[in-house]
């Protein structure tokens, strides 16, 4: 056990002081049962660095009774309680349940707060340190709740709950909630699927594509067997999107009155105009080319990304009220005093499109790859050259030479300072182009190029030993002793982009660094009050759905400059899923992930999408792949089930005062029922209804000692042998205790005879979706629903 240090609280006030000084690190003791066992244990990642003693607190230990009903303070201990004649008679299942907790020495020191406030059972989560060191699971912070795919007997049949991102969520930098709208398409419910998408990207048509979809990367489901194949699922989702877009993507209901101009409409900028818009703005979008969507219309190729959907995107976002406003050179035709003048914010996602200089020895004589991607959008159709020579490692690269070889080239040749596992280009990217004929030469860097007659004949290449230095940064070496001449007619360079900022005039004073313009990470906002910049800009060139995130970001932040209220660009900063989630069962067959058909090598073109999509069935079949990722451990306190079942409300107190809840609400969330300096003061349970028949049946293997395998709580109110009201709440089957609402409904206004309890026994588990070791768990949760309603069945 870790030292920490110790306080003894006098007052509750100075216990809730402390807890505040410590800012989350710091825990409270009562009886110590559950709290000591975690520290000896070590289970946790980070121990507590303080410790704070509430039982030296007067005042919180006590049991009354009043014309509302029964108050018990925290501190009270278990064994008090099971022992209170008042509560022993009238509160009959709060007096089992405390007696039916462990055995009598943990009921001596136990308190009901304590009980209530005790953290999850689950072996993975409390394997102690000491055996083999302690399992990161998903609760601590880890990406995987292992119980669902190992021994999982005593855990979950109601499914998990979310406290955080899960590892595909995380990886994306837009955020997007893939549980979410995947858990929709099982439903069936594209509509919400793609309600669930757009909150966080309005272009999945394109990201579906293009993304290096590093949500499959991180899918827990790859160390199962092959992870899910969202991105595949995404274009999907985005296709059925656009041909529902007059429905699914539509103008705002209200309008703001103010206005946003957006320069440059590359994913960045779009996106920014779609979270503006959709909060009630006017958007004016500018750009100089002559058609809208910025690298996704002239840099991606047609084959990995058509025209035609960049279009309809735009289409859509233009739909919905944004104004584009096309040919228009900011800088020349219109300037930034203008549209500051004229618009209450500027938003700069001008990208990066110039050519970077490296300096080489005839380089006049080269040719910039991103001008010989952007000739061919715009439908030139040239051979370039019948030896080309690409220099560059990263995607643009891989798509210059791949193109070089469809428009007619004999032969291309990748040169890269990086050795081919480091190369930045998509490891699917690189071997597609080695499949269609391009030759790779990593660790080699451009030296000079070789000339004859005016002409360009090759390049002289120098080896490379290393790209980066020992802090990471950019810093080739070379051996140049070992050179190596490559024959080429034609050279591209695809080395990089730099930013165009003549428009911003000197005057404004825009803080601009390495030639991108400063600003900040979460809010894009520069220095300059009003003037905000992201994407390539700002931040360098990166990926699409980086673009898009950034431009989502600028949205929410340019909403609170403006101080809209009620505005939609900023209100998901995330995912968004709800308890519970539903486990998929499906999930747990070991299955191949769909894989996207495409075209023959033979077939491939210049215009021609690779690349042809998942139908409807096989995007379900691959939506039942996901783990629906969460936790599945159980609530076992034995207090909690039955004070849900009384209908109990807890008092907390904290530095901004004293609040109730009912006890379902507290226990709402795994981890978030209480701020880090808030303590639970006192449990209220009102009086039971007269005549109302009480129970609390707890399934255990041991019977002095386990906690619950399945526990239930019963409060039902028969006259004339027909229910009149029924409370039934189920311990130790899920996240929390959980009322048995479909079972209340069953027996409400019906005479309770067998049939009747049966069908409510049967409603109370309907919902199961239990894990492949703990069916089992069904039978007994449906067992003892009958005995609580039907006392003569036990």
């Amino acid at each position: 056990m870790k030292t920490f240090n110790h306080f003894n609280a006098r007052t509750l006030s100075e216990a809730i002081r402390l807890l505040k000084n410590y800012q989350g690190r710091a825990k409270l003791i009562a009886g110590g049962t559950d709290l000591l066992g975690t520290l000896k244990d070590r289970i946790l990642p980070n121990d507590p660095e303080a410790i704070i003693n509430i039982k030296s607190i007067p005042g919180l230990n006590y049991i009354k009774e009043d014309a509302r009903g029964l108050k018990i303070g925290a501190l009270t201990k278990l064994e008090e309680i099971a022992q209170s004649p008042v509560v022993r008679e009238k509160y009959k299942i709060i007096a089992e349940a405390a007696e039916a907790v462990a055995n009598p020495q943990i009921r001596r020191m136990g308190t009901i707060g304590g009980n209530l406030c005790q953290d999850v059972r689950c072996w993975y989560y409390r394997f102690p340190h000491s055996i083999g060191g302690r399992i990161m699971c998903y609760l601590k912070g880890g990406k995987s709740c292992y119980a669902l795919t190992r021994e999982n007997e005593y855990h979950s049949i109601f499914g998990g709950w979310r406290e955080a991102s899960p590892p595909c969520s995380s990886a994306c930098p837009g955020g997007v909630d893939i549980p979410l709208y995947l858990s929709k398409i099982r439903e069936g419910d594209l509509r919400e699927a793609a309600r669930v998408l757009l909150d966080t990207n309005p272009m999945p048509s394109i990201t579906g594509r293009v993304c290096p979809h590093f949500c499959e990367q991180d899918c827990n489901r790859g160390e199962f067997d092959e992870s899910v194949s969202i991105r595949d699922i995404e274009r999907f989702m985005g296709d059925y999107i656009l041909e529902n877009a007059d429905e699914i993507m539509q103008a705002p209901e209200t309008e703001t009155g103010r206005s946003i101009a957006i320069i440059g409409s590359g994913p960045d900028g779009l996106s920014a105009a779609y979270y503006l818009r959709m909060s009630g703005h006017r958007v004016a979008v500018f750009d100089r080319m002559e058609k809208a969507g910025g690298l996704l219309t002239y840099v991606i190729p047609s084959y990995r990304l058509p025209k035609d959907i960049v279009n309809r995107v735009v289409k859509a976002i233009e739909n919905t009220g944004v104004e584009f406003k096309l040919k228009v050179d900011v800088g020349k035709d219109v300037t930034l005093d203008d549209l500051r003048r004229d618009f209450d914010c500027v938003f700069i996602a001008s990208g990066a499109w110039l050519p970077v200089s490296i300096g080489l020895e005839g380089e006049e004589a080269t040719r910039f790859g991103l001008e010989f991607l952007t000739n061919i959008n715009r439908g030139v159709r040239e051979v370039p050259g019948k030896k080309v020579l690409v220099i560059g490692g990263g995607n643009a690269a891989v798509d210059v030479a791949t193109s070089a070889l469809r428009l007619g080239a004999e032969e291309a040749i990748m040169a890269c300072l990086e050795c081919r596992e480091e190369m930045p280009a998509l490891p699917w990217e690189i071997e597609q182009a080695v499949e269609e004929g391009v030759k790779l030469m990593p660790s080699w860097g451009p030296h000079r190029v070789l000339k004859s007659g005016g002409k360009v004949r090759g390049m002289e290449l120098v080896q490379c030993t290393s790209v980066f230095d020992d802090q990471g940064c950019f810093a080739p070496t070379f051996d140049s002793a070992v050179k190596e001449t490559v024959e080429a007619d034609q050279i591209m360079m695809a080395v990089g982009y730099a930013t165009d900022l003549s428009f911003i005039d000197p005057r404004w004073s825009l803080q601009v660094e390495h030639g991108l313009i400063t600003a900040a990470p979460e809010t894009q906002a520069t220095n300059v009050p009003g003037i905000f910049a992201g994407g390539a800009v700002a931040h360098g060139p990166a990926t699409v759905i980086d673009a898009i995130a950034a431009g989502k970001k600028a949205a929410a932040a340019m909403d609170v400059y403006l101080k809209v209220t009620g505005a939609k660009a900023g209100d998901k900063a995330g995912p968004v899923s709800k308890p519970f989630l539903k486990f998929n069962s499906e999930s747990l067959q070991r299955s191949e992930k769909a894989k996207m058909p495409k075209l023959p090598v033979a077939e491939r073109s210049i215009d021609a999408e690779d690349a042809l999509g998942l139908g409807l069935s096989e995007i379900e079949r691959e939506g039942n792949r996901c783990f629906n990722c969460g936790c599945v451990s159980v609530n076992s306190s034995d207090m909690g089930v039955v004070l849900l079942a009384s209908g109990a409300r807890l008092k907390i107190a904290g530095p901004r005062g004293t609040r109730t809840v009912p006890v379902g609400e507290f226990f709402s969330s795994l981890r978030k029922n209480l701020e880090a300096d808030e303590i639970v003061t006192e449990i209220q349970v009102p009086r039971p209804p007269d005549g109302a028949t009480q129970m609390f049946i707890k399934f255990r293997l041991r019977e002095a000692v386990d906690f619950p395998i399945v526990s239930v709580a019963s409060v039902i109110t028969v006259d004339g042998g027909v229910c009149q009201d029924a409370r039934i709440a189920l311990g130790a089957v899920a996240p929390s205790p959980i009322r048995a609402t479909m079972a209340e409904q069953a027996i409400k206004g019906k005479d309770i005879n067998p049939a009747t309890v049966d069908a409510a026994s049967a409603a109370a588990i309907s919902g199961a979706i239990p894990l492949n070791m703990n069916t089992y768990k069904v039978e007994i949760a449906r067992t003892l629903v009958r005995r609580a309603i039907l006392p003569e069945s036990r």
